[in-house]
């Protein structure tokens, strides 16, 4: 699976981070990936973000996952492979915390600690995800 620096965000992404401890974070963020890029419509769209380890620990850490060429048929695509991705998790981690982030640098945040949240949470990203730039000012 492709991977670029932390630093280096691709240009046309929509950008999916989750906060909480990097060990996590990093779970999260792999397995995202896997499930993005094992779907046929995306297959190859997710990149995974990485830093380098902390002090002491081996191997570069996914701090975010990118869609790339996040036209809005891809941003449906993804919205509904996330859901359900999301509905898959959501009992082993109970909570799941994330940050999404379009190409024009405005983010929504959200968590899901509960099978009730989760068609508000999706309605909330999808329509954050295809809205055009500076409409959610």
């Amino acid at each position: 699976m492709p991977e670029a620096p932390a630093s280096q965000a691709p240009e046309n992404a929509l950008t999916f981070t989750f906060p909480g401890s990097q060990a996590q974070a990093d779970a999260l963020n792999r397995d995202l990936a896997e499930w993005i890029n094992a779907t046929d419509q995306l297959g190859g769209r997710a990149i995974l973000r990485t830093a380098p380890p902390a002090p002491g620990e081996q191997g570069d850490v996914a701090v975010a996952m990118d869609i790339m060429n996040a036209s809005a048929a891809v941003i449906a695509a993804v919205t509904n492979a996330f859901f359900l991705w999301l509905q898959q998790r959501r009992p082993t981690y109970r909570r799941i915390e994330f940050e999404v982030e379009r190409p024009d640098g405005t983010r929504i945040s959200g968590a899901v600690d509960d099978e009730d949240q989760l068609p508000t949470v999706m309605a909330q990203l999808s329509g954050f995800a295809v809205a055009p730039p500076g409409a959610d000012e």
